[in-house]
């Protein structure tokens, strides 16, 4: 591929266009299960077709993005586009402010937290397992102010109670404890 004279790497083009795929058939495939039962509950196809319109949106978004991006870098000098990789090896920070270290460390201890988010879920029960979690992620990861952590995790309980537990009616796994 080619924008005005940039060539554009294929393998990522090939994971859009295999997303974009995917995210069809999924939107497809779940439309042809039904989107409502005929007593107007949530069907069986419902959460297919939307993962599937997420996944359309994001790649075509995706798309967009590295299209206006590859058009950018043709305007800018070949030099001056290698800085940045350089600068990055270097220790330079990120747009986050982040050394390259500190976001390996991000990624492994966002992982480390999702395991124990799981394991904490057979003792408290999901939703306070998943509470703990955004407040972790926030507080420690994120490295954002307490109240912003707490905030954050009141609602993603409020979030998965109010549409699981209530619009929903889904139950939800209240651990050992049986606590919510």
């Amino acid at each position: 591929m080619n924008v005005s004279g940039a060539r554009l790497a294929t393998g990522p083009w090939v994971m859009r266009l295999v997303l974009l795929a995917l995210g069809v058939a999924a939107l497809v495939g779940g439309s042809s299960y039904g989107l409502r039962t005929a007593e107007g509950l949530v069907g069986a196809g419902l959460m297919p077709a939307l993962a599937g319109f997420v996944m359309v949106v994001a790649s075509l978004w995706d798309g967009a993005r590295a299209l206006r991006d590859a058009r950018a870098a043709v305007a800018v000098d070949a030099e001056a586009a290698a800085v940045p990789e350089a600068a990055d090896e270097a220790g330079e920070l990120d747009v986050f402010g982040r050394r390259a270290g500190q976001r390996n460390r991000a990624v492994l201890m966002v992982f480390a937290v999702i395991l124990l988010a799981v394991l904490l879920s057979h003792v408290v029960g999901l939703l306070l397992a998943l509470t703990a979690m955004v407040v972790v992620l926030l507080g420690v990861v994120e490295k954002m102010p307490w109240w912003v952590a707490l905030v954050g995790g009141a609602a993603a309980f409020l979030f998965g109670y109010l549409v699981f537990g209530v619009a929903l009616n889904v139950p939800l796994p209240t651990g050992m404890l049986g606590l919510v």
